[in-house]
């Protein structure tokens, strides 16, 4: 029973309380109850003893389950902490690989630019390939196109010498036509020289070698002969040829007749009523001696004789027949 009470006495000491924390276990008093009232106390023993008998079991308990349980949970601890580090380790390589993980969405971003930019380029270059396309094939069309004309160059070409020898035809045919154009066209002169002509002729005058004489068998003085011819769109003649002057006295049949030659006064010189130069001797046709200038008067000058050297002086106050003459001009069609 002392010993009993020994117990009892120890264990009215205040209760052991420990907690784990991870590694540790902590173990210290409980706070000392408040003082009871010992009368308290003497009424109820039994029950004290009870409680105290169950907190020693429990005490004890722990302590077997401590030393029991305590290697497990340092192993557990340990395990724990080991997991930790290693958790730690893969949470600073999450870190690392979020870090680099925001680089590569930057990266990825700039590379979705950089896609985008080259998508456009793609864009532009498809439409350039289809503009391309379209071009090529009108190229190709073309080519085609010229491909058939130069067919048909060939074809041409090999039609050349045949077209050759038919426009050498041709242009012996047109040379023919340009010269049967030119006999026609002089033919037509012709034709309207000699209607002009037999118009002229109907009116009694004559045609020599491009001009028209009209033979007057009425006598006149010079100046009213000269009037006269002006009159009728003529002079009185020149003479320019030896031909000319044949025509005029083999054709005349009244002698002496008027020429248009004259002079201003004594000393003047010799000049054609139609501007015909005189000045050249060799068709100077006076009779031998003439002109004498008989009486300082004779400044006029006439055709005497049927006969080639038949050129006279005379007064101009004289009446004689005379001759008019009249370029030939073609009329109007």
């Amino acid at each position: 029973v002392h010993e009993w009470g020994m117990k009892a006495a120890e264990m009215e000491v205040p209760d052991a309380h420990f907690t784990v924390d991870k590694q540790n276990i902590s173990l210290w008093p409980r706070e000392p109850p408040p003082k009871q009232d010992p009368s308290l106390v003497l009424r109820k023993p039994l029950i004290l003893r009870v409680a105290l008998i169950c907190l020693s079991l429990v005490l004890v308990a722990s302590v077997v389950l401590q030393a029991i349980l305590y290697p497990w949970f340092m192993g557990t601890i340990s395990d724990i902490k080991t997991d930790a580090q290693l958790l730690k380790g893969r949470v600073n390589n999450v870190s690392a690989l979020s870090s680099k993980v925001e680089k590569n969405s930057r990266d990825v971003e700039a590379a979705g630019v950089q896609i985008r930019m080259v998508d456009a380029s793609l864009d532009s270059v498809n439409a350039q390939i289809l503009t391309l396309t379209a071009s090529i094939e009108k190229a190709t069309a073309e080519i085609q196109s010229l491909t058939r004309n130069w067919e048909e160059v060939g074809h041409l070409n090999a039609q050349i010498p045949e077209l050759k020898r038919d426009l050498d035809k041709a242009s012996a045919l047109n040379a023919k036509v340009r010269g049967l154009q030119s006999s026609l066209e002089t033919i037509s002169k012709s034709l309207k020289q000699q209607n002009d002509i037999l118009q002229m002729v109907s009116q009694d005058w004559k045609y020599f070698k491009g001009n028209f004489y009209y033979f007057s068998h009425t006598p006149k003085t010079w100046y009213s002969a000269q009037q006269f011819c002006v009159s009728r769109n003529s002079h009185l003649t020149s003479v320019t040829s030896k031909s000319e002057q044949e025509f005029l006295y083999k054709t005349a049949s009244d002698f002496p007749f008027w020429i248009g030659l004259t002079k201003t006064g004594s000393e003047g010189n010799w000049y054609w009523m139609d501007n015909t130069p005189f000045n050249d001797p060799s068709l100077r046709f006076w009779i031998p001696g003439e002109p004498n200038n008989a009486g300082n008067n004779e400044h006029c000058a006439d055709m005497r004789f049927p006969l080639l050297m038949s050129w006279n002086d005379a007064s101009c106050d004289k009446t004689l027949p005379f001759v008019c003459k009249q370029p030939y001009v073609p009329s109007e069609p």
